[in-house]
């Protein structure tokens, strides 16, 4: 059951890396097209609106996928020296913290994506709504606590039965 979630997770946290990486592109094109047609004409209207709300989905998309591969920086230097079941149980440690703020961060981006779209809050140049741009971040922060919620489990298997078993 285990290895089931593991595969589900890592599968979709795979395609919303995709979605980020469609993201860096959009954003990497605007950035040298805005930088190239500035010498001869006036740079492009909502270039930085552009660039932040892809930035944005590029960040929350990203953060799932980087941490299902173990991407982030980690302080291994004083924890590799214990056993494996001391390590484990400070990584259970730190996935519960990580995981109540990280649902707690995904829940506050759905409400104030929610408001935004009520009130309809538009960018400024180029008046598009911003509610779409937070709700994907929210949902790769959502992304974020089911990768935390897995190492969870599996930091919780060692720590109970001193070796992984998936």
């Amino acid at each position: 059951m285990l290895y089931l979630f593991e595969k589900f997770i890592q599968g979709l946290t795979w395609r919303t890396a995709q979605a980020a990486q469609v993201a860096l592109i959009i954003v990497m094109a605007i950035t040298v097209t805005n930088v190239f047609i500035r010498i001869p004409w006036s740079p492009m209207g909502g270039a930085v609106e552009l660039v932040e709300m892809s930035g944005a989905v590029l960040l929350g998309l990203g953060v799932a996928y980087t941490a299902i591969m173990k991407g982030h920086i980690m302080v291994g230097v004083l924890v590799e020296r214990f056993s494996p079941r001391v390590q484990a149980l400070i990584e259970l440690v730190v996935s519960i913290i990580s995981l109540f703020f990280s649902i707690l961060l995904a829940r506050e981006l759905l409400y104030f994506a929610y408001d935004r779209m009520l009130a309809g809050y538009v960018t400024g140049h180029l008046r598009l709504p911003m509610a779409p741009s937070i709700y994907l971040v929210a949902f790769g922060f959502i992304m974020f606590s089911l990768v935390l919620l897995l190492d969870m489990i599996k930091a919780a298997i060692i720590v109970v039965k001193g070796s992984e078993t998936t």
